[in-house]
């Protein structure tokens, strides 16, 4: 639920970050996991199910509470060790998602600035 000074935007950005998060966990593990004999990768699910979500172009309290990241595990294999990690491919995940993470959080820091200056009387 949104809180006094948040709103729909922010609440959706902050999950979004949370998936982030979670996602970062997840290929740090994968990679700290690519010679490991059998493991299965790791990956995060948020973004099909916040598009989903917002398929009417529009989304209430209620859908967006039942929209949250899960940890998935892969079921490709790679390598001599058979296990489901591309290492390459990892990296660049961390890379992609490192990014992702802090241009939204700068966007909610700029979005918090613009409300915190609106309430404050434009000052």
């Amino acid at each position: 639920m949104p809180d006094a000074i948040g709103n729909i935007v922010t609440d959706i950005g902050t999950k979004a970050l949370d998936a982030m998060w979670m996602r970062s966990n997840a290929i740090s593990n994968n990679i700290s996991n690519s010679d490991t004999t059998g493991y299965k990768a790791k990956s995060v699910e948020f973004e099909n199910q916040l598009s989903n979500a917002l398929s009417g172009n529009s989304i209430s309290e209620e859908q967006l509470s039942s929209v949250n990241p899960t940890e998935v595990e892969d079921s490709g294999t790679y390598g001599a060790n058979a296990n489901g990690v591309d290492l390459e491919d990892q990296m660049v995940s961390l890379s992609r998602n490192q990014y992702q993470y802090s241009y939204l959080e700068r966007g909610i820091s700029d979005q918090l600035t613009m409300l915190l200056a609106a309430a404050r009387g434009g000052k």
